[in-house]
Order: C-alpha cells, then structure tokens, then sequence
C-alpha cells in the first residue's frame, strides 16, 4: 500500500494556514483488490518557528497507531502552533491484515499570522 496525494487544509504544501488545528488528507494506491486502512499514524515536526519560544525543530506531534478507516481530515492533534512555523508531516496505515505500510512521503505546511499582534 501506498500513500500518495498528501493533503492539509484540501492543498498541497500550503503557506499561511490560518487554522489553528490544521487538517490532514491522504489516498492510497494499492494492487491489492479490496485493500483498505485500518489504522493510521501521523508524525508531525517543527522546521522553524518565528517566535522565540516555539519549539524550534524535533517532533511536535506523534499520533501513534489510532485505529481508524478516515483519511480525509485527519486534524492535528500536537501542541499549538506558532504564526510562521512551518511544519513537516508523514503518514503510515495499516492494510486490512494489520500489515503497516512504509512512511509516506514528508508533505509541510507553514502557518500564517494567528493573531493581530503577530
């Protein structure tokens, strides 16, 4: 199974998401007649903040294994975002026969300004 088409906010490598709990969408492509998701996990890591207290690099949110079949808005669940900050995620799932497929590809995204002070 493969994980292609990798989604936030219903774009590809957006810049200025300003919401505050982005959302993740994802396909899969498989050769296998009937595949289907069974679970998923999602690892999201800060690149760089504009604010001095954000955590500047390292993982921001691990999903783990949540067992679900959803692949279309998936939301954030990590700590909160800073304006600026610009974030790479990943994907895996696992198949029907809980086999987990390889990561995806990393996808980011890069927050706008959040509130009129920034």
């Amino acid at each position: 199974m493969k994980i292609t088409n990798l989604r936030c906010e219903y774009l590809v490598n957006p810049i200025g998401i300003d919401v505050p709990r982005p959302r993740f969408s994802w396909q899969l492509q498989s050769e296998k007649q009937g595949a289907k998701q069974t679970a998923c996990q999602i690892v999201a890591e800060a690149i760089f903040p504009l604010k001095a207290n954000a955590k500047a690099t390292g993982v921001l949110w691990d999903s783990d294994k949540i067992s679900s079949s959803q692949s279309v808005h998936v939301e954030y669940g990590g700590p909160d975002l800073a304006s600026g900050q610009r974030v790479t995620w990943k994907v895996r799932v696992w198949d029907e026969d809980g086999k987990p497929s390889e990561y995806s590809e990393p996808a980011w995204f890069e927050m706008g300004l959040l509130k009129q002070t920034d």
